[in-house]
């Protein structure tokens, strides 16, 4: 599988967010007091929308309660609070691994995607959650789901997740563009669906592994593209593709409008200390 090349608008689309992630970044070097403060900013939304994936509806107070390390709650009081936190962790870990991945400049193609990184994720979400069955692959059809695109029966899920993964050994894959090789993989994976609850979030972790590892911050698919986003994968990974882009770009001039907007005050803030 590999995309055209020759699409000329989407090889645009690429060098527009390889400048604009280069904006964001400058923004956050000359300003390295607001990179924590974004950086949280940026966690927050990501989590938020990727459980309104799956139908399910955060408040700020679990998600900060959850996220921020300085913020005292009951976690008793807070239904969600594991799940959340285990949705934080995860996104670290994905986050760490790939960005550390990509400062080996000298090893760009070497993706180190093996399938027990699947499993890994699903427990680390699913930890200490009733009724999730951290690590379990599924064993029966879903009768009602919110996907519609078909799933791998239970008994060709193991040899799906090997084919999955064998995509990121694959030479043609390698030398795909990062968007593209999200896409791909993203896109095989959720055919394969292996767990029963959370297939969704392990999916868009091991994609977003690709765009991290590139530079890129994480795709963010919004709450209101869920049905588009559910569409793209039945339709296939061009269309999956498009939706990808469309998220970077929303979220990379939310952040560059969010900083230019914070150094704006900055130097207001320092003319009206000046003046005095």
């Amino acid at each position: 599988m590999s995309f055209d090349f020759d699409d000329f608008d989407v090889r645009s689309r690429f060098n527009d967010l390889d400048e604009r992630t280069e904006e964001l970044e400058g923004f956050l070097t000359q300003m390295p007091h607001e990179r924590a403060p974004f950086e949280e900013k940026c966690k927050i939304a990501y989590i938020f929308h990727d459980a309104a994936l799956d139908g399910v509806v955060l408040t700020y107070h679990e998600l900060r309660a959850a996220v921020d390390r300085k913020v005292m709650s009951d976690s008793q009081l807070i239904p969600t609070y594991q799940e959340i936190k285990n949705h934080s962790e995860a996104l670290d870990l994905m986050q760490e691994r790939a960005q550390a991945e990509g400062l080996k400049k000298s090893d760009a193609r070497n993706l180190t995607l093996v399938v027990e990184d699947a499993y890994h994720l699903h427990r680390l979400l699913n930890r200490e959650l009733p009724r999730k069955h951290p690590g379990e692959l599924r064993q029966e059809m879903p009768l009602h789901r919110t996907y519609f695109h078909d799933l791998h029966d239970p008994e060709s899920i193991e040899a799906g997740l090997e084919k999955v993964f064998a995509l990121v050994k694959d030479g043609d894959f390698r030398s795909q563009h990062p968007i593209n090789q999200a896409a791909m993989f993203h896109h095989q994976f959720m055919h394969v669906f292996p767990f029963t609850h959370g297939s969704g979030r392990v999916g868009r972790l091991l994609m977003n592994y690709f765009l991290v590892r590139a530079g890129y911050m994480p795709a963010v698919i919004h709450q209101c593209d869920r049905q588009r986003y559910y569409e793209t994968i039945k339709n296939g990974p061009e269309a999956l593709r498009i939706l990808i882009i469309d998220s970077m770009e929303a979220a990379i001039d939310t952040g560059i409008r969010h900083l230019r907007s914070q150094m704006a005050q900055g130097m207001g803030r320092r003319r009206a200390l000046g003046g005095r």
